[in-house]
């Protein structure tokens, strides 16, 4: 079933012009005093824009429809007509459950029909519904709408990692507005696009109400904002996030002690402190997360893994995982492979799509550098660089515990490239921060040895009296 017609054609020009003058009118009352960002923010659009359209296009003629996307559309559509007929009913449908809209909605709707089951999916579709009411029911101008959204959301990402992490421009917008399967996933009409910006501003937030203090209560209220958002859609995101930045808040506090005696005794008080703030998530985490908890994540893995396998494999697209669930053994041999297959995998041989293959490509890219510069300076240099600093150490977790979930539950490539997003930039991040940070000792000590050889040079110079 399509979803794509012709008047989607006729009115994408107009929605482009018109969403991208916004865009450049918030540039320009962000940003009128650095123009050295434009060629980044037009860059960055174009990408975006074409990842939007593209990636519809895509799955209106190469996939025949075949899209979940499709019927948060849908949804959205329903709902929007419906809030036409009822707006008093908006703020009802906005906060209830679809069982609760299923039930008591005033025209007798099931959103089932539009195979919409969960209240996440719902989500999508109410939000959707707001958007609709600019976008008037057409598919692409719709995700534009989406498109838009996201890369609000990415490009203020962007800018904060450069300010407060001191990342070089070209390398932030390598690690940000032109990561490839960002452009694509974060584009569209996708639970993805909803929790990877909310994910960027949760952070960007989160910094700045906890860690660097400032405009606190309007980042508080971001931040709440961003994770109402996320746990609407993909609470599990949220629950691999929120431990490792309560660490990273901590070990921040701990790294402004001026004092070494006094930070070496604060020191234990503040993991003890991070500690009990974690643990005291993860004993409430399995009412919170229900079949994403601690309790449930293995056996959905484990269901998620031959489901998709089951469908997967005739597609060439499933990969096999050899460990074994039933076991703690089993459990910790599953976290390098599941760690492998999300951030390093598909490998180039592996790839029977042209997803596949392109996203084959960004792996080997990923593969590269972090083989570089783990050994670049000697792994121990990047040990004791790891150790010292609170932001490359929040990266590395959450990565790696995003990593390991998202590679033990999606059991198909084409699936996983969506899956991975929310811990690339971080990831990125983490690899260009460290890059930084060892050319930095490299020039250090480079510029220390030629003063020594300079020193050598002047002592062995005769003095002449006059």
């Amino acid at each position: 079933m399509y979803f794509i017609f012709w008047y989607d054609y006729v009115a994408l020009p107009i929605y482009l012009v018109i969403l991208g003058a916004i865009l450049l009118a918030y540039f320009q009352r962000k940003h009128r005093n650095e123009p050295e960002l434009k060629k980044f923010f037009m860059w960055g659009m174009i990408c975006k824009f074409v990842g939007c359209v593209g990636i519809g296009l895509i799955y209106e003629h190469y996939y025949k429809g075949t899209y979940d996307g499709r019927w948060y559309f849908e949804g959205a559509n329903v709902l929007n007509t419906y809030f036409g007929r009822h707006p008093g009913e908006i703020p009802h449908v906005l906060f209830n459950t679809i069982k609760d809209f299923n039930d008591t909605n005033l025209d007798g709707l099931n959103m089932t029909q539009y195979f919409l089951f969960a209240n996440e999916s719902f989500f999508v579709a109410k939000v959707g519904a707001l958007f609709n009411f600019g976008a008037f029911h057409m598919f692409l101008p719709l995700s534009m709408f989406f498109c838009t959204f996201a890369y609000v959301a990415l490009w203020n990402f962007f800018i904060f990692i450069q300010r407060e992490f001191g990342i070089r421009r070209n390398l932030a917008a390598f690690c940000t507005l032109f990561i490839p399967s960002v452009m694509v996933w974060d584009s569209s009409i996708f639970k993805d696009t909803i929790t990877f910006s909310s994910l960027c501003w949760l952070f960007v937030t989160g910094y700045y109400a906890f860690v660097k203090p400032r405009k606190v209560y309007f980042n508080l209220l971001g931040f709440a904002l961003a994770a109402y958002l996320i746990i609407s859609v993909k609470i599990y995101i949220f629950a691999a996030f929120v431990p490792f930045f309560l660490l990273f808040v901590f070990n921040s506090y701990k790294d402004r002690i001026r004092n070494d005696a006094v930070r070496f005794m604060a020191a234990p008080f503040i993991l003890m402190l991070a500690g009990g703030a974690i643990m005291l998530f993860l004993q409430n985490a399995d009412e919170l997360l229900g079949r994403y908890s601690v309790e449930n994540a293995l056996d959905t893995a484990a269901n998620t893994y031959n489901s998709i396998t089951m469908y997967g494999g005739s597609a060439g697209s499933a990969y096999e995982l050899d460990v074994d669930f039933s076991s703690p053994a089993g459990i910790l041999a599953a976290i390098p492979v599941g760690i492998n297959l999300t951030l390093f995998r598909p490998y180039p041989w592996e790839y029977a799509k042209v997803f596949i293959f392109f996203s084959s490509i960004e792996s080997m890219i990923v593969l590269y550098f972090t083989v570089m510069l783990l050994f670049k300076g000697g792994i121990l240099s990047t040990f004791k660089i790891i150790r010292k600093t609170p932001i490359l150490q929040f990266c590395l977790m959450f990565t790696g515990l995003f990593a390991f979930m998202t590679g033990i539950a999606a059991a198909n490539f084409g699936t996983l490239v969506r899956y991975k997003i929310p811990c690339l930039p971080f990831y990125l991040l983490f690899l260009v921060y460290l890059y930084q940070v060892k050319v930095a000792e490299k020039n250090e000590r480079d510029q220390a040895k030629l003063l020594e050889l300079h020193d050598q040079g002047s002592e062995g110079i005769p003095a002449h009296s006059s």
